[in-house]
């Protein structure tokens, strides 16, 4: 305690020095925990986007069905998905279940066409698996009906709305070509562009009708969140080798997300290096003014006695200090910063390359990785401290009085 006293004393005897020291610290702290807890919730909401976007947390399909050839899909359907469903259902950790088939077609209105990606599934089902898009117009289809959900782009594509009737065209297990109606019954924006620009949702009955068959390519399984959903993972293995099917996470599905996340992590390295950087230089100054402005002080105290080691570990120790007090200093306002953006509504992020709207994104500081990063500092700040302090301890007793 004593040691701590004499560093604060000493640390404090020119506070200007100090003070901007510590701000270049505090800064670099704030600056950390804003940008960690923006990619932060940045991540967050894009898996979630995806996973609550259609893709799921697993997907379940009959083997071989990944590696088949494209013209013979319709050779690996689940047929007994019903049977199947209330197995699954028994995991804890599984929310829903939404069987489902996709196709590739044409959307007519007569006077344009565009080529669409189809998925039929539930409309209960479909409603929750698609949760984080937006319907812009109208709403979700019946189970029992001919009426269809078709993306914003879709929409402005054929210049339709709700209500409106259009030729839903594809090919059929057979090989030959069917066509049925359909309503638009709603309008939905989703967040990828490329999908939201292809996308038609339909009620199950009416895709297995339109290709001719009696099952589905897939089952999609939601768990009640997704931090849990490595629990039902186990289980869900064991269920695809009974039962002839084989398993992919949304870990497997969603390489987009993999690939953002790591843009994202080489930029806060870069931006963490660079702060390193400043906070390095600014301590080394720092502890090398304050040795050569106590160099008397220095050979009285190893005139009375004091070692080496002494003197290098008290100024390593105002150096941990100036850092621990810089960095508690700048969490705590890192923290209140994201707290005031949050309770603004967040900062307006205008849609992406690729995406098709904007979002507001909070500030939600990941406390592990801000608790790293903090001891990172203090630790950047002791070896910045390690060459002055060396420098100190090094001097001659005699010269150092001298020079005094």
């Amino acid at each position: 305690m004593l040691n701590i006293k004499i560093a604060l004393r000493n640390i404090f005897r020119n506070g200007t020095r100090t003070i901007l020291t510590m701000f270049s610290i505090i800064v670099g702290m704030i600056a950390i925990s804003i940008v960690n807890g923006f990619i932060n919730y940045s991540m967050w909401g894009l898996r979630e986007s995806m996973i609550r976007g259609g893709i799921g947390h697993f997907q379940l399909y009959k083997k071989g069905y990944l590696e088949r050839e494209e013209d013979i899909a319709f050779g690996y359907l689940i047929d007994n998905y019903k049977g199947l469903l209330k197995e699954i259902y028994r995991s804890a950790e599984v929310s829903f279940v939404a069987p489902e088939i996709s196709f590739n077609g044409v959307l007519s209105s007569g006077e344009k066409s565009t080529i669409i990606i189809g998925k039929g599934g539930l409309k209960e089902e479909e409603e929750k698996l698609n949760s984080f898009g937006e319907i812009v117009e109208g709403s979700f289809f019946e189970d029992d009906s001919f009426e269809v959900m078709i993306g914003e782009g879709v929409a402005k594509k054929l210049k339709a709305k709700t209500g409106d009737t259009l030729t839903l065209m594809a090919p059929m297990k057979g090989g030959g070509l069917n066509a049925i109606d359909v309503v638009v019954k709603g309008i939905i924006r989703m967040q990828i562009e490329e999908y939201n620009n292809t996308i038609l949702i339909s009620p199950l009955k009416l895709a297995q009708n339109l290709l001719g068959v009696d099952g589905v390519d897939r089952l999609i399984v939601m768990c009640k969140d997704t931090e849990n959903a490595t629990k039902s993972e186990k289980d869900l293995i064991e269920f695809s080798k009974k039962n002839d099917l084989e398993l992919k996470s949304w870990k497997d599905l969603a390489v987009f997300y993999f690939q953002v996340k790591d843009m994202y992590n080489t930029m806060f390295l870069v931006l963490f290096v660079i702060i390193m950087g400043v906070i390095i230089f600014s301590i080394a100054n720092t502890m090398t003014m304050n040795v050569y402005e106590r160099i008397s002080e220095i050979g009285m105290v190893r005139a009375m006695g004091a070692r080496r080691r002494q003197i290098l570990l008290q100024f390593m120790l105002e150096s941990s200090l100036i850092g621990i007090i810089g960095g508690f200093i700048g969490v705590i306002l890192g923290y209140t910063v994201a707290s005031l953006a949050n309770l603004s509504g967040g900062i307006y992020i205008p849609p992406p390359p690729g995406n098709a709207k904007g979002y507001y994104s909070m500030i939600k500081p990941d406390f592990v990785n801000v608790l790293l990063c903090y001891l990172a500092f203090i630790l950047t700040c002791i070896i910045a401290s390690i060459f002055p302090a060396r420098k100190a301890a090094k001097m001659e007793i005699v010269e150092a009085i001298r020079r005094s």
